[in-house]
């Protein structure tokens, strides 16, 4: 280490921070002459797509300089693949690539194309609905966006549509801001950035900024514009605004009313051809823009850096991160960071902290140096940190020999500490080899750690299955000890799609010969393989994959996307799931005939019930068809009784339909209990009928054979009751209790108590003494306890407050509990305490 160059020597200060500029790649592209074409690079390392600038004249020359096509890389200048541009039929607005490295093309139509990475199935939905179809022949001339998922696009008339999120585009209008010309520059603060968190535009327009959203239009009131660039920090909080020239540059609050810092460039280098290209954000506080000779960092107090460059052909394209900018053109690709404060504590020149003599005492020991331990010992106390500060360090290094050595001078460290965790050591280990594979020439995804972490472990896999990097997305989900099913999937895929020229009988045995080879349930469903194969054409292979996928919810819907209609049933009723059943039946239903569809359904029973209680519970009229053709008289006779509920006033038409039922009934000698259900339901209205003739303003008929019983005793009408009762052969004991409570209610004690002294009641005499107690008829009651049981008269006595006959109960029966429970209640009779006294007294010497 000590030979080699030390790496603060890459280190640029501004102020007391520190900036470094690491080169990344030489770029493998052939050296492109990038300024003829249009430009859009993907964060977090993502692809750069390359599309010929047709606003600009050319010579003839080689592809792909006149190749219509959207051309696709990697970071390192590796083709990754392209894009045929026949789908985007006018010229295009605006393209950038979102969060999941999707290429969003905007074309002056405002129809919006969203391509996957290697351009299969693009989306597309309309910026330019129908209401906007009265504003003539507007076309989009100018686009923005965001890696959330949004855009904001600017019409010929100098309006702003935006989309919130592509996905689920639903596009809007920014309020009218009223301009005559287009702004100088513009931008698009995200949703997430503002108080309002809705997407805002500013605007520079003449000397001034126009701050756009929905709700209205905000003048910033500034006067040294007009502004080239405007560019805003990534957490919301600062705006970059570069003059017309290019030469000031100033930044400011997001409100506009502080500047906090302003760079002139008064330079004689600073060529009238030297235009300013492009600006973007290292951190949240130093702005970055790149002209045709030179990339200028602008720090948080006006101090600046400046980074030359050769040649003015080839400008610095800048793509924002999430700790620094990578700047790229057609030669080389580079990243721009801050440097860290571990990284600064360990290499700082005259750094005496912990961590930077534990990474002297490293280099010590390899050269032997008898001052190793001395300096190993001199830390001992700060060891711990020391460890850490070596172990964050490596984390922000771009270099690998540094990453090493770091990570051995914490494992040093370490062997010295009695009680240390190694899971962040090891931790770091593992990311950071993940990280340094993304980033290699290959595969041409530069990260640092910091955005390795900042998405999940599985975006990382699909970016890498993007790239087709299948035996790679492999290795790291193995090594990361995560599931790899997505892996095998996309490749499955891939396979199928590349692979026009096999049969299906080979291409399932060239699938089955890899997939076979997995341990069991790493392949968690078949149905985007078969879905896939379908689409390629592979209809037999599509149904061989499916016999494997274990969920039926998966495998029914492509089974009758398919036409295997009869198969997506049988799955469906394999599986139990009655949604998944109705669903097969609701599609069976509107591709047969009517006729083929009932032979379907009733050869399964569990899908006939299901299609059963769908007709009844929505009164559907095809159930009585299907009845018919099934030959089933008993439902189709509870379908008709079913059906004339409502019409229950009409005694004629009710009896005529009931009739019917009866009929069909007739033609199955085991419905002969329903038939006579049927029989005594038409039975019954007619008596209802006769019984509302005979009452007028009363409504007997619809009412159940009980409450008929029932009102007939309220109406006092015991002769039709008992008619009634005899017609129907009501029970004795139901009769007693229906006519019981009506005279309780219509408070007929005569009647009632002729019922009592009939016969022997085979209720017996407790209802007749709850019924009475119930409406407070206590007299009623009394008269009825005595012709209970004995144990329970005294409580029937107590129950209603007469206490002496609760006494003499409670005596006769001798229950001194009872009699005590008197005493107590009786408290305002002394006379009667005192008996009851002297009765306990006697029960007790007894």
């Amino acid at each position: 280490m000590s030979a080699s160059i030390h790496p603060s020597s890459e280190w640029h200060a501004v102020q007391n921070v520190f900036y470094r500029k690491h080169r990344i790649y030489q770029m493998q592209w052939a050296e492109l002459d990038l300024s003829r074409f249009r430009v859009a690079a993907s964060s977090f390392g993502g692809p750069i797509a390359l599309l010929r600038d047709d606003r600009q004249l050319m010579e003839a020359g080689s592809a792909p300089t006149l190749d219509s096509a959207i051309h696709v890389y990697s970071a390192s200048g590796r083709t990754i693949g392209k894009i045929e541009c026949d789908a985007l039929e006018q010229h295009i607005a605006g393209f950038s690539w979102n969060s999941r490295e999707q290429l969003v093309c905007v074309q002056e139509d405002g129809i919006v194309r969203v391509f996957s990475l290697s351009g299969h199935e693009p989306t597309f939905f309309s910026l330019l609905g129908s209401e906007n179809s009265d504003r003539g022949s507007v076309s989009i001339v100018d686009c923005r966006f965001w890696d959330q998922g949004g855009l904001v696009a600017m019409t010929s008339d100098f309006t702003f549509i935006y989309v919130n999120d592509i996905g689920e585009p639903k596009p809007r209008a920014l309020a009218n801001a009223r301009l005559t010309a287009p702004p100088h520059s513009w931008t698009v603060v995200p949703p997430h950035l503002t108080l309002s968190h809705h997407v805002e535009v500013l605007a520079s327009v003449g000397a001034t900024v126009l701050s756009i959203d929905a709700a209205g239009v905000q003048d910033q009131l500034l006067d040294h514009g007009p502004y080239a660039r405007i560019s805003v920090s990534p957490n919301g909080r600062l705006v970059a605004l570069c003059s017309d020239s290019g030469r000031r540059i100033q930044v400011v609050s997001m409100d506009f009313q502080r500047s906090f810092s302003e760079c002139t460039r008064s330079s004689p280098s600073a060529e009238a051809d030297d235009f300013l290209y492009d600006i973007a954000w290292c951190g949240s506080d130093a702005a970055v823009a790149s002209f045709a000779s030179e990339v200028l960092l602008i720090g948080p107090f006006g101090d600046t850096l400046a980074f030359p460059y050769d040649s003015l052909a080839n400008p610095m394209h800048l793509v924002q991160e999430l700790d620094g900018v990578r700047m790229f053109n057609a030669q080389s690709h580079e990243f721009l960071c801050k440097v860290s404060e571990e990284a600064k504590s360990v290499f700082q020149i005259g750094s005496t902290s912990a961590a930077a003599l534990l990474f002297d005492a490293l280099d010590g020991l390899r050269t032997h140096s008898a001052r190793a331990d001395e300096t190993m010992r001199s830390i001992r106390d700060d060891m711990p940190q020391a460890v850490d500060t070596c172990i964050a360090a490596a984390g922000s290094e771009p270099v690998v020999e540094l990453q090493q050595a770091l990570l051995r001078a914490a494992s040093l460290g370490k062997s010295f500490l009695p009680v240390f965790s190694g899971d962040k050591l090891v931790d770091m280990c593992r990311s950071l080899r993940i990280v340094n594979c993304l980033s290699s020439y290959a595969v041409g995804i530069p990260v640092s750690l910091l955005q390795f972490q900042s998405l999940p472990f599985e975006e990382w896999v699909t970016r890498l299955l993007n790239r087709n990097q299948h035996r790679l997305a492999a290795s790291v989900c193995r090594y990361m000890e995560q599931p790899a099913d997505q892996v095998y999937v996309h490749w499955a895929c891939a396979k199928i799609r590349a692979s026009a020229t096999l049969d299906d009988d080979s291409l399932y045995r060239a699938l089955r010969d890899r997939l076979e080879t997995l341990p069991l349930g790493v392949i968690a469903s078949y149905v985007d393989i078969a879905q896939v194969a379908n689409q390629c054409g592979y209809q037999r292979l599509a149904i061989r994959l499916l016999q494997h996928e274990p969920r039926a919810a998966s495998q029914v819907p492509l089974l009758i996307s398919m036409g295997q209609d009869r198969a997506a049933m049988d799955e469906a009723i394999r599986s139990g799931d009655a949604d998944l059943v109705y669903f097969c039946i609701f599609h069976l239903f509107k591709a047969m005939p009517l006729g083929e569809f009932f032979h379907v359904v009733s050869r399964t029973p569990a899908a006939a019930r299901l299609f059963e209680r769908y007709c009844i519970d929505q009164s559907t009229p095809v159930l009585e068809d299907y009845y018919f053709q099934d030959d089933a008289f008993a439902k189709s006779a509870r379908l008709i009784v079913a059906d004339n509920l409502d019409q229950q006033r009409d005694v004629a038409k009710l009896s005529a339909n009931l009739k019917v039922a009866l009929k069909i009934l007739h033609n199955d000698k085991s419905c002969a209990h329903e038939a006579a259900a049927i029989d005594s339901h038409i039975r019954l209205a007619k008596f209802q009928s006769q019984l509302e003739a005979d009452s007028p303003g009363e409504v007997y008929i619809g009412l159940p054979l009980n409450e008929t019983l029932a009102k007939c005793f309220l109406q006092g009408n015991y002769a039709k009751a008992s008619k009634l009762r005899v017609d129907f052969k009501v029970p004795e004991r139901r009769y007693y209790w229906i006519k019981l409570h009506a005279l309780v209610v219509r408070r007929d004690w005569t009647e009632l108590a002729r019922l009592a002294n009939a016969k022997t009641s085979p209720i017996g005499y407790r209802p007749f003494v709850d019924e009475c107690v119930a409406a407070l008829q206590y007299q009623e009651a009394a008269r009825y306890i005595p012709r209970c049981d004995g144990s329970e008269r005294a409580v029937l006595f107590l129950r209603i407050g007469f206490f002496r006959e609760a006494a003499l109960a409670a005596a006769a029966t001798k229950d001194i509990d009872m009699l005590r429970q008197i005493h107590s209640a009786s408290a305002r009779d002394a006379t009667l305490q005192h008996d009851i006294a002297q009765q306990i007294d006697k029960l007790v010497r007894t």
